[in-house]
């Protein structure tokens, strides 16, 4: 404190400097697994390893008894892709309900009878039932996995926090289309939104204790 003035300097302002309590009231949510955004991912490749895993966390979290709730981007008509990713991304347009590109890829593991929510921008929770499905579950840490890092995960992910949930970000069950965007985004969340951890490491710390 300045003797002076007796008011404190200000803070220099820091980010990622701590870790959240990532183990409460945990659920996890599977962000857009749709075969449009794995193509491309045959064994040996990054996107293969992804969905391998990404299903092996919902098989996990199904055993330990944990909510699975499933993201996915729908459009009836192009105009409601918005004029954004009409430009940026307009391979979009092919996630229509009926299109093979639109379902689940087999290693993701969807479960008929989960719950799905559906889609049409980045974040699961705009325009969407998402935050009233979760509060009624009683979630409140958010594990993530599933496509793409930089795109619709970094979204939810940065959404979560804003609605108070503790965002748990799995790096190995998620891909993009670059090592470079994976990379960069994990950087900005695990600094700002959420906490980095692998699966594994995540599920042992939820798994029920006997």
């Amino acid at each position: 404190m300045s003797a002076a003035s007796g008011v404190s300097p200000p803070q220099e302002v820091r980010v990622g400097g701590g870790r959240l309590d990532s183990t409460s009231r945990p659920a996890l949510v599977m962000v857009d697994c749709q075969c449009l955004f794995t193509l491309g991912g045959s064994p040996g490749t990054r996107l293969h390893a992804a969905a391998v895993n990404a299903g092996k966390a919902a098989a996990t979290a199904r055993e330990f008894g944990l909510p699975v709730v499933w993201l996915r981007t729908i459009y009836h008509d192009a105009s409601e892709i918005g004029p954004v990713w009409r430009v940026k991304a307009p391979a979009l347009s092919q996630l229509r309900p009926d299109d093979q590109l639109a379902g689940f890829d087999n290693r993701v593991g969807y479960r008929e009878g989960e719950p799905v929510v559906t889609k049409k921008r980045a974040s699961g929770f705009v325009g969407t039932g998402l935050d009233a499905l979760l509060r009624d579950l009683g979630v409140r840490t958010l594990a993530v996995a599933g496509f793409t890092t930089g795109g619709c995960v970094r979204a939810t992910v940065v959404d979560a926090a804003s609605l108070d949930y503790l965002p748990v970000i799995l790096p190995d069950a998620m891909a993009d289309c670059s090592q470079e965007i994976h990379d960069a985004a994990l950087v900005d969340l695990d600094a700002r939104y959420g906490d980095v951890i692998d699966s594994s490491e995540w599920f042992v710390r939820v798994a029920p204790r006997n």
